[in-house]
């Protein structure tokens, strides 16, 4: 059985931070109509993984892959004799990558370009890729070659087995997670350990903006433990905080040019929980958490819950999942304005510090280095 774990299922201490506290005033933030993209595949089980800066969109479902592009969905082949899909990211040319399998006869994971509607092998073996930029380069995770960079038909390793990329930029930086359960930038043939938030010991880079900030999160043993983070060569990993006292976990996973970031907070470890218990999506902008629940237009909720948001494009549109009626639909978030908002209540923490069941299922808690599978990204 084809087994694809998904990437984020990936002592207390005082510490001195600078710490934005709750108060009574207000700041501007944008409001956001919602569309609820997963109604639009038919199914009960849906979730986008990318955006790019027309509000095209990669969506995944139980049963098929799609690609959204002004207010209709385009349903993407798998390769010539398999038949399940998973995409994973999009660039500005409305190219999207991924990778298909035969569930009946697996030999690995194919991985994929979609382009002007065609699905296109890559000519690498037993990889999934997790991203692409406007270079059309690509970066993932390969069984032989462990993280690679595709550019101009050529496969790169840049690190070992065992290691994986999980985003890059248009300059052609990279980020991932290493074998030593920590983060990592690659860039100019060098590779940089990001290292963790202190007292932890486990982190992952998700993905970084043209001006090199970093997201993801930092854990003890993984995500599910573990709190968001922005990462800057100037200003080493800043803890983003959680979006309540009492969750258990924060996780960053997408950051547009703005230093905007998205991900989401909460207790409940099934990050795809269909009823919305115990997530909630989050928005990091100008210093200050929000919970994207919170930003919704008067009468424009859809009903949904916003569990997690996986992407943000440089227009400030926001993709992920959310609960409706107890299915997990993909959703997007449209800013339709500008407004005051009260500060969270509680005070969140930034602290500098300088210094695959098949396809669609199991979360990453923990790195397991004896199992074959290449790590899923949402």
């Amino acid at each position: 059985m084809l087994l694809l774990k998904w990437k984020f299922c990936i002592t207390a201490i005082t510490l001195t931070a600078i710490s934005f506290t709750a108060s009574k005033s207000a700041l501007a933030a944008s409001l956001y109509s919602v569309t609820d993209l997963g109604s639009l595949t038919g199914e009960a089980f849906s979730f986008a993984t990318d955006i790019n800066d027309s509000g095209e969109v990669a969506i995944n479902s139980l049963a098929s892959s799609f690609f959204y592009s002004n207010g209709s969905l385009k349903k993407i082949s798998p390769l010539p004799g398999d038949n399940q899909l998973s995409v994973t990211g999009i660039n500005n040319l409305g190219q999207v990558v991924g990778n298909s399998v035969g569930s009946n006869n697996f030999s690995g994971n194919n991985p994929f370009l979609y382009s002007n509607g065609i699905t296109q092998p890559l000519p690498i073996q037993n990889a999934i890729p997790y991203a692409i930029n406007d270079r059309t380069q690509i970066v993932g995770g390969a069984a032989g070659l462990g993280p690679f960079l595709y550019s101009d038909g050529i496969a790169t390793s840049i690190g070992t087995p065992g290691n994986v990329a999980y985003g890059l930029n248009n300059l052609g930086q990279v980020v991932g997670f290493l074998s030593s359960n920590t983060g990592f930038l690659y860039e100019n043939g060098q590779t940089t350990n990001l290292g963790t938030l202190p007292v932890y010991q486990y982190s992952v880079a998700n993905d970084i903006n043209d001006l090199g900030q970093v997201v993801g999160s930092s854990g003890l043993t993984g995500v599910d433990d573990g709190r968001a983070f922005l990462y800057s060569s100037s200003t080493g990993i800043q803890d983003l905080g959680r979006l309540r006292p009492t969750d258990l976990f924060s996780f960053g996973v997408g950051i547009n040019n703005l230093g905007q970031a998205v991900g989401f907070s909460g207790t409940n470890s099934n990050f795809f929980a269909p009823d919305g218990n115990g997530l909630r999506a989050f928005l990091y902008s100008d210093n200050t958490l929000y919970d994207l629940n919170d930003l919704i237009a008067p009468g424009s909720d859809a009903g949904f819950t916003l569990t997690a948001a996986s992407a943000i494009n440089n227009n400030g549109q926001i993709v992920g999942r959310g609960a409706v009626n107890g299915e997990l639909r993909a959703f997007l978030l449209t800013p339709t304005s500008s407004v005051s908002v009260a500060e969270p209540t509680s005070g969140f923490p930034i602290l500098s510090f300088g210094t695959v069941v098949i396809l669609f299922a199991a979360l990453k808690c923990k790195r397991n280095s004896s199992s074959a599978a290449i790590q899923q990204r949402s």
